[in-house]
């Protein structure tokens, strides 16, 4: 079988694999968010939602909004346009490890594929796989840009840079990597970053404005922290797949650049691991925002290829191939079958278990919402200020802080109901 068919049957049988996996599990937290917005109010409202998002950029909510409105509301529509976007990198994945992988492409693909970063974003109604598929498209027109320069190629990769950064923000790394390895012998690929960026200001700028605002309102609770970035967490979330899928990647990739003593074109691929490792935590440090591994993500084709190319016939390749796709392909079932969090399950348990007359309150309040997504006919019982019911149910969440807890005044607990980490407390006035 070609190498053609061969990727087509991977990426085919990746692709039934994904849409399976899509309404597997509910929503979760960061979906909700990204999701409830997109699925109500007007397109206006949806934008000014964006802006207040930390890193969040328009394209994805203005992707997601009409592919629910086509498909419906559910979890597989919301999550349908990431799992899209990541069989689309799959393809373009294979067009580009053609320029550094003369064998085991086939094999680079499926590593790709199953890496459980990638796979976890293509299944996660979330902007990231929007923003690989870019991120590699730009590549590959870089890489033509390398082989022959002409106005239009200039023209279509400062285009994709643009629709990258209109997707998420962090793939503007490997896009000054790659301006960085073309100068100082062409300077076209770098004003054609220039030009994306300024194109992305007209966003970003009020964006900024919008989230000081809010920021003066409603003060952040995640923050920058050096705990963030110890040496081993970093190892063991690189790739989503915690140590036994990223130390055979990265001793491979190891291999290969000790074994290479003329670099020539895989220089972009050191360039861009450089960027894309080291720009999300200056950036974080910088912005104080949290890190977390799926900023990493922009980083892992330049691993793969590097990886891949360390591939060999001997054993010890063979061995740390075979630990990296068991422990990726068992991190990625589990991912596929198991809840991120508890908020479906908590929604249901408060509608099976509120009593007739009580109303239900979330702590802190704001939580109430997460509830709301799934169960909207909870609307009516939730508690107001003014409400002289008997009896008030609390939910805490796992999201709920130790200092977000109180007790309603008056009251005393009569009943405690565990869902996973939430908890339902039933208050009635104390005698």
């Amino acid at each position: 079988m070609s190498l053609s068919k061969t990727a087509a049957v991977v990426v085919g049988a990746y692709a039934a694999l994904l849409l399976w996996a899509l309404p597997r599990t509910p929503l979760w937290l960061d979906e909700i968010q990204q999701f409830g917005n997109t699925r109500n109010g007007s397109l206006g409202e949806l934008m000014r939602w964006a802006q207040l998002n930390a890193g969040a950029s328009p394209l994805p909510y203005l992707v997601q909004r009409p592919c629910v409105d086509l498909l419906g509301y559910s979890a597989f529509a919301a999550r349908f346009p990431a799992a899209l976007f990541s069989i689309l990198s799959g393809a373009i994945f294979v067009v580009v490890s053609s320029r550094f992988l003369k064998e085991s492409r086939w094999f680079a693909l499926a590593m790709f594929l199953v890496l459980p970063i990638q796979f976890r974003y293509g299944m996660e109604a979330r902007p990231y796989s929007q923003g690989l598929l870019f991120s590699l498209g730009t590549l590959w027109l870089f890489l033509k840009l390398e082989e022959r320069y002409s106005a239009g190629l200039a023209i279509l990769y400062g285009l994709s840079v643009a629709a990258g950064l209109y997707s998420q923000p962090l793939t503007i790394f490997p896009a000054l990597a790659q301006a960085a390895y073309a100068l100082p012998k062409r300077r076209a690929p770098l004003l054609a970053v220039v030009a994306a960026v300024l194109s992305y200001l007209p966003w970003y700028i009020p964006q900024r404005l919008a989230q000081t605002s809010y920021a003066a309102i409603h003060p952040p609770t995640a923050f920058f922290s050096w705990r963030q970035i110890h040496p081993l967490v970093l190892l063991h979330d690189m790739t989503g797949g915690g140590y036994a899928c990223a130390i055979p990647l990265l001793a491979l990739a190891a291999w290969t650049i000790y074994k290479t003593t003329e670099p020539g074109a895989q220089r972009v691929l050191y360039y861009t691991l450089l960027a894309t490792l080291a720009g999300p935590i200056l950036m974080d440090a910088v912005f104080n925002y949290f890190f977390a591994e799926r900023q990493w993500l922009f980083a892992m084709p330049a691993l793969l290829l590097l990886a891949a190319q360390g591939l060999t016939r001997q054993i010890t390749g063979v061995a740390l191939a075979g630990v990296f796709l068991v422990a990726a392909i068992v991190k990625d079932f589990h991912q596929a079958i198991t809840p991120r969090d508890d908020l479906a399950a908590t929604a249901d348990a408060i509608a099976a278990h509120l009593p007739a007359g009580a109303c239900v309150q979330a702590e802190p309040p704001g939580q109430i919402d997460f509830y709301l997504f799934f169960r909207p006919g909870l609307q009516s019982r939730v508690c107001e200020e003014d409400s002289a019911t008997p009896e008030v149910m609390l939910v805490a969440s796992s999201y709920t802080l130790p200092s977000e807890r109180r007790v309603p005044s008056g009251m005393a607990a009569v009943q405690s109901i565990k869902v996973g980490r939430s908890e339902l407390i039933l208050y009635r006035p104390s005698p």
